[in-house]
């Protein structure tokens, strides 16, 4: 059983990952979105940049994460320095073994975390945004400040990917939908779109959710996004113990042009991965496209611009 610790009187972490020395390999994505669009939108922003042709993946390393039990508190690092992250490499593996991929662009001190497909082939084009997103830091590295580090996960959600935009596409290997499983406000009666879903027998019962959760303990990013579609804006993580996350939702809406500033009221959410996060006084935001089949890379580009001008300013 997974050994839970408590940072903070409302927020239950994982076991702080202990990280390997890396080891040489080839890495390969599992697993790629396909789908045909179904729908096309105009967007709102004004941004001319065209996302650059998609890269093949080279070499990198793995980083084989451990869980080791903890009776005290995980104590943030002293300092912030420069990333030893290797440009490619796994954090752990989901429900039915299937890796999880990072990619790391950049090599400053501040950490900015994207993470797509965390409800995979029903959302299966935030994968591809990230994708997208990964080709054109790749060749314009220039694009990013020198003080910043991007992280970006593709497909936190692998398994669900191989099902595709159907509301099994949604959960993982266990069935669990992973945006429900994480240590804020987590309920066993999880909801989506006013219908029950299973959020799983306790906070991070689930490999995916535990993996990030140390990875995110390990680096201590400055920012997280996580992408979804389509309920067209920015929500800010809100947990009890944080609130440090509206200014982060400000600046992703203003440059995007998606609306920004209100909860999200469709229906009751719990163990979101972004209030876990605020929660741990670190800014981070759901980023809901507008759209269920495009990726509408040009204005999510330029609002990770604005966020790193921020980040750097602060």
């Amino acid at each position: 059983m997974l050994t839970l610790v408590s940072c903070q009187s409302d927020v239950i972490v994982p076991t702080l990952a202990q990280l390997s020395t890396p080891v040489p390999t080839q890495i390969t994505p599992t697993m790629t979105a396909t789908f045909t669009p179904t729908s096309t939108v105009t967007e709102a922003a004004t941004a001319t940049l065209t996302p650059s042709p998609t890269i093949t993946d080279t070499p990198g390393v793995i980083i084989q994460i451990s869980l080791t039990p903890s009776d005290t508190p995980i104590p943030p690092p002293p300092t912030q320095t420069a990333t030893p992250l290797p440009e490619a490499f796994t954090f752990g593996h989901s429900a039915q073994g299937r890796d999880l991929l990072a990619y790391r662009f950049g090599t400053g001190q501040h950490i900015i975390l994207l993470a797509g497909g965390i409800h995979a082939g029903f959302e299966a084009n935030t994968v591809d945004l990230m994708n997208e997103l990964r080709s054109h830091f790749a060749l314009n590295p220039q694009a990013i400040e020198r003080d910043v580090t991007l992280l970006i996960v593709p497909a936190f959600n692998p398994d669900g990917l191989t099902f595709g935009r159907v509301i099994r596409g949604r959960f993982n290997g266990n069935q669990v939908d992973l945006n429900r499983n994480w240590g804020c406000d987590w309920s066993e009666n999880a909801e989506f779109n006013n219908g029950a879903v299973d959020p799983g027998a306790e906070p991070f019962s689930e490999p995916e959710t535990t993996a990030l959760g140390s990875l995110i303990q390990r680096v201590q990013p400055a920012a997280v996004m996580f992408y979804h579609a389509a309920a067209n804006g920015i929500f800010a993580g809100d947990c009890e113990t944080g609130g440090v996350s509206d200014e982060l939702a400000q600046i992703y809406g203003e440059a995007s042009r998606y609306p920004y500033g209100e909860a999200f009221s469709a229906y009751r959410v719990t163990g979101t991965a972004v209030s876990w996060i605020d929660g741990l006084g670190i800014p981070a935001v759901d980023v809901e496209l507008a759209s269920s089949s495009e990726t509408e890379f040009n204005r999510n580009l330029q609002a990770i611009l604005a966020v790193q001008q921020w980040i750097v300013g602060r």
